[in-house]
């Protein structure tokens, strides 16, 4: 073997292990992020369906107990990890909340989950126009009617 054979065998060596290393690294890295977003979905699912089920088949203590749950744990997760990001549904808890306060006849806790709605609408459609209660009532009635089928 020559020394223009083993120059060659090194440098393409130490290329092979330099390119090798680092798009395994950030292939790592990258399944690394889908496993952290993905360690959410089973909670936060599970507080989800059992706070639309008792939402819609439950009395108003019960349902608002649900949905408070729902609420909580979305709220702590966004506290705790930063890098959890909720997929639009506390606007939606919200929405049922103040909709559960409506048919239980307190206006005032009414008024202040519409309102906490209204800004996590906010902050996840920031270029949308404003909704009323009314569009934020049908939105999720037209959302379980839809989980429905």
């Amino acid at each position: 073997m020559t020394l223009a054979h083993k120059v060659t065998f090194l440098t393409a060596a130490i290329l092979g292990i330099g390119c090798g290393g680092y798009l395994g690294y950030s292939e790592a890295t990258q399944i690394s992020d889908s496993l952290e977003a993905i360690q959410y979905i089973g909670p936060t699912m599970l507080v989800s369906g059992f706070a639309r089920t008792q939402f819609m088949r439950a009395d108003a203590d019960h349902a608002q107990q649900a949905v408070m749950l729902q609420i909580h744990l979305l709220e702590q997760l966004e506290r705790a990890d930063k890098t959890f990001r909720e997929d639009g549904t506390l606007w939606i808890a919200y929405t049922r909340l103040a909709m559960i306060e409506e048919a239980a006849g307190r206006p005032d806790a009414e008024q202040s989950a519409l309102t906490q709605a209204k800004v996590l609408y906010g902050r996840n459609h920031p270029r949308g126009e404003e909704q009323t209660y009314d569009e934020f009532k049908n939105a999720v009635l037209r959302l379980d009617r839809a989980l429905d089928k």
